[in-house]
């Protein structure tokens, strides 16, 4: 004699439900066997972090969030490109962004956007989600025109090469492609001369694509009409301006010739020869590891084909332009990325070691032609030096 079994399907949720009330139960009856019958401590609370979409060119935005009341908010960042965070380095003040939230919970953050980046904030050893914020290129284009040929200059803020750039001309229908290219590296300008415009008005403008890759937003320029034959005439073009009127060809200046730099013309204004935390050997680390040379003239100094040497003869050679203005700052990191960024003031050694000896070490920076700007020399101590 056979019986029928009937099967009933029990939902995977079903047993995850028993599973889960199991559990509790078991948890209750434990903590009550063992007298343990006092409230569960809280879970520390996971900070929040909130940031503009993007914004349209080089310049400041404001991040804000929750943390524990009186948590100090540690701000950490990656270019969008790499997605390969490290502590935000204050270059203002030095060591790294911070804050501390108020009695209520609540902080704020400033920092420069100089191209697509990603970031997240860390209270009390938790890490908040992670955010991108993209940036909007704003095309700029100066045009001059002589008996049907037209020289054009376009410049892209923030100032990034590789930029892919459109030059259009208003045909009847619409807007015709004329020329293009890319923006030059490193000054991040395209440009083009356009010969057989005939004569009369034309109107042109500059477009500049989007890169995806570096999270940065295309953007275009306003309408430029000029008058491109019989005589000579100019305009200029924004990303944010109106059209402008065509004003006259200026004559160029001449650039007197910048003098050698001499001795104390550059400094090492800081060096951190021991990064922060433990030595990892991690990219990230390497980069926490840096010199800081500071201009301390009143003009720019290029210092394509200075180098940055240890007193153990490792070398770091600026090969192509790098100009420093007056008062500003060039950080070279020891580990690898892309020069140029987060901005114009930071080179990459591009090394899987560390360079600067904790114990002491000497510093040298020199001219192409190997002259002594300056040197920095160190014992043990707190991780950096001012020299």
């Amino acid at each position: 004699m056979f019986t029928t079994l009937r099967w009933t399907p029990i939902h995977e949720e079903t047993l995850l439900m028993r599973a889960r009330k199991t559990a509790i139960f078991t948890t209750i009856g434990c903590a009550a066997a063992l007298g343990l019958t006092g409230p569960v401590a809280a879970a520390e609370a996971v900070p929040t972090i909130s940031a503009p979409a993007s914004r349209t060119g080089f310049g400041p935005i404001t991040i804000t969030g929750t943390a524990p009341a009186g948590a100090t908010v540690e701000l950490y960042e990656s270019a969008y490109i790499f997605n390969d965070f490290y502590p935000s380095p204050d270059f203002v003040n030095g060591d790294f962004v911070t804050a501390t939230a108020n009695s209520s919970g609540s902080y704020t953050l400033t920092r420069l956007l100089d191209s697509g980046f990603r970031f997240y904030v860390k209270a009390n050893g938790i890490e908040s989600a992670r955010i991108s914020v993209a940036l909007g290129i704003i095309p700029t284009m100066t045009m001059n025109a002589t008996n049907g040929t037209v020289d054009i200059s376009v410049g892209a803020d923030p100032a990034q090469p590789g930029l892919d750039v459109h030059i259009q001309r208003g045909d009847t229908g619409g807007w015709t492609d004329v020329a293009g290219g890319v923006t030059s590296d490193p000054s991040a300008v395209f440009t083009t001369t356009l010969t057989g415009q005939g004569t009369g008005t034309r109107t042109y403008r500059a477009v500049i694509d989007a890169d995806r890759d570096n999270n940065l937003l295309a953007g275009q320029t306003t309408a430029v009409s000029l008058n491109v034959g019989g005589g000579s005439g100019g305009g200029t073009g924004g990303g944010i301006s109106p059209t402008p009127t065509p004003t006259p060809t200026p004559t160029p200046t001449p650039t007197p010739t910048a003098p050698a730099p001499k001795t104390g013309d550059v400094l090492f204004s800081k060096i951190v020869y021991n990064s922060p935390g433990t030595d990892t050997g991690s990219n990230t680390s390497l980069n926490a590891e840096y010199v800081q040379l500071t201009n301390k003239t009143k003009a720019t100094i290029n210092l394509k084909g200075w180098t940055v040497r240890d007193a153990a003869g490792h070398v770091y050679t600026i090969t192509a332009d790098q100009r420093v203005g007056a008062g500003k700052t060039l950080y070279v990191h020891t580990g690898k990325g892309t020069n140029g960024r987060p901005n114009s003031g930071h080179r990459y050694w591009n090394r899987t070691g560390y360079v600067w000896n904790n114990g002491g070490d000497t510093a040298y920076l020199r001219t192409g032609s190997g002259k002594s700007i300056d040197s920095c020399k160190w014992a043990a101590g707190t991780g950096t030096t001012s020299c």
